[in-house]
Formats: C-alpha cells, structure tokens, sequence
C-alpha cells in the first residue's frame, strides 16, 4: 500500500514566500496548501486538518498568536512550525509557551525549513506508533487493543486469542465484508486449504461470547457467498422484548 502525502498548511501573507514554500516543500513530496489570510488559515485548519502547520505571526485577518492557540486546542499533537521577523526573546518565548513547536526567524534557508518539517512528520509519526491504540466501539461492544479486553454494555467478554484477533481484524474493517481467505490470513497468518472450515467454526465460538449473550444487538454478520463483517444490527426481538 502506498503511504499518503504529507499534508502541510502554510499560513503566509507574503505571497512570494508562500509560493516559495509550497513549492518547495511539493518537491521533497508534500501537498502544500496555503492560505494568506488568518481566517482563511483557520478554516482550512478545521475543516481539513493538516500533517504539519507552518505559520508567520503577523497576519491579516486573524493573527499567528491566536492561530498557534486556535491549532493546539483543535489538535493537541500537531505539529507547529513559526516562521517570523519578530526573533526578540519575549515573542519566541511566548509563541513556545503557546504551543508553537518551533520558531525560525526571517529570512530563512527554504531547504533549512523544509528539513525541520520533515523532521517534525517524523517526530510526530514516532509519537503516534508509540500511542496505544484507542478504543473500537460498535455499538454496546468496546474493543480495547491496549488491554486485549472486550466489553458488551458493562459485561465482561472472555475470549481466546484466536477469537480476540478474529474481533480484532472485522472491527479494524468494519463496516467492510471480509472473504473468508483473507480473514485466514490476517487471524492465522497463512493461506486457507481448499475447504478448510476453521473460519466458519472461529465465527461460530465469537458469536456464543458476543451474539448470543443477550443486549439490544447482534454483532457478527453474514454476507451469504462472500463472509462476514461486524456491524451493530439492532436485535428483530431485543431480549426482555414480548415475542
């Protein structure tokens, strides 16, 4: 699988910079979008947040100080980068103290700031594969990866390591159905023999720990002919239900 571009949001009035910028930082293979005014920065900043922010101070609109404050509150791990000509000790300090992860003073090197964002994907995308992993919920059901530990409502699910990583694969795909060959080799991790049952019997023992316990929904389905995918489905006559 090809990784994605690295996405990078240049805030710059100046717009011979930002063109300077974002064309250079395309070249070392980055999606650059730039934006010369601070509202405009800040839209693009929510609707489509970014891998790296790269911001000057003094702007139109909306200035860098909010900004910086703006992005930390949104994204408490991305990455901020200041580009300005106020180098004086006391709005560095509190540029940083704001949440900035970087200042480079004006004029700068563009191959001096195209290695500190790359430095900071790297930084960043270190500190992401060391995060445990969140949560999966569907449903009443939560998937706890960290822990290995399944919970239905409030009730405990015991399962065997076959049975969590069965859990563990459809809920990573979900709402996507999985052919039993490639469930195979994600759970067992080698080809599935001509009429091996092995999957069918593994869905059947998940379904007794989470199915068929009771609650408002069944979580293992069927596609008839292809294989199975987990999607919460709301009980046809939830229990406590009069039939």
């Amino acid at each position: 699988m090809e990784s994605r571009e690295p996405e990078v949001l240049v805030v710059e009035d100046d717009e011979s910079i930002g063109e300077a910028i974002a064309f250079h930082l395309g070249r070392e293979g980055m999606r650059v979008r730039v934006a010369q005014d601070g509202l405009v920065g800040l839209r693009y900043l929510r609707a489509e947040p970014p891998d790296v922010l790269v911001l000057d101070l003094m702007l139109p609109g909306v200035d860098g100080w909010h900004l910086v404050r703006e992005a930390r509150e949104a994204a408490p791990a991305l990455p901020i980068l200041v580009v300005t000509a106020r180098t004086n000790e006391h709005d560095r300090v509190e540029v940083l103290a704001l949440g900035a992860d970087d200042v480079i003073a004006k004029p700068f090197s563009l191959r001096e700031l195209s290695a500190r964002v790359s430095g900071a994907l790297r930084r960043a995308a270190l500190a992401e594969a060391a995060r445990p992993p969140a949560p999966l919920v569907e449903g009443d059901l939560r998937i706890d990866p960290a822990r290995l530990a399944v919970t239905v409502g409030d009730r405990p699910v015991d399962l065997t390591r076959l049975e969590f990583r069965l859990l563990l694969v459809l809920a990573e795909e979900r709402p996507a159905v999985l052919e039993r060959d490639e469930i195979h080799r994600r759970v067992w991790g080698g080809e599935r023999a001509h009429g091996d049952r092995s999957v069918d019997v593994l869905v059947r023992r998940l379904r007794r720990k989470v199915d068929e316990i009771g609650g408002r929904y069944t979580y293992v389905q069927t596609r008839h002919g292809v294989g199975y995918r987990l999607e919460a489905v709301v009980r046809a006559f939830p229990v406590g239900a009069p039939v």
